[in-house]
């Protein structure tokens, strides 16, 4: 009997991880500001990660995954949006797995954060989505 351990998607998921965490430390590097900067500045940030990954075992498999994110704010930085998509797909393996993971961080005065992840296993075919959708706002001090 054959068991396993380990599932194949578990080494991406930790590389994934490792991925975000420093990414979400790049975006927070320090700057010097003045002294009617630090008067009129806010701090907000929003930073999306998303992972897909699929696996399929046996011959004449087929798999696919696809990734996108995307953060936009207003001219002043009051409001961050960040979007992300995660599509994985394996198909035709006895074996076949999916799996999509999602990461985010984000800071402001209202955060608002929805994350959805919807799998689908049959025998032979497997697939993954996901959805994150981050809304951040800074209230300016008056």
């Amino acid at each position: 009997m054959k068991t396993i351990l380990l599932s194949p998607l578990a080494p991406c998921a930790v590389v994934f991880a490792v991925l975000m965490k420093s990414a979400v430390l790049w975006a927070a590097e320090p700057m010097r500001l003045t002294g009617m900067q630090m008067d009129t500045v806010t701090a907000g940030t929003v930073a999306v990660g998303m992972g897909a990954f699929a696996t399929a075992e046996g011959s004449n498999t087929h798999t696919h995954t696809s990734t996108s994110t995307n953060v936009i704010g207003t001219p002043k930085d009051i409001v961050d949006i960040g979007l992300g998509f995660a599509d994985a797909y394996a198909c035709c393996g006895s074996g076949s797995d999916t799996s999509v993971e999602t990461a985010y961080y984000a800071e402001g005065d209202i955060v608002i954060a929805n994350s959805i992840i919807k799998d689908n296993d049959r025998l032979w075919f497997s697939s993954s989505h996901g959805v994150t959708t981050i809304i951040a706002v800074d209230i300016p001090l008056r």
